[in-house]
């Protein structure tokens, strides 16, 4: 059965200051799911 993850961060910036994506590698899901962004484009490269 797949593992899926859904999170709902509430802006980029805030989700990286929280140590989301550390956590996130961390993780073994199949497919992990992420809401409310909240990027503009120079957040995002």
């Amino acid at each position: 059965m797949p593992k899926i993850i859904s999170a709902n961060l509430n802006g980029i910036r805030s989700a990286h200051k929280k140590g989301f994506f550390n956590w996130m590698h961390a993780q073994t899901a199949d497919f992990i799911c992420v809401q409310e962004l909240k990027a503009q484009l120079p957040d995002m490269t």
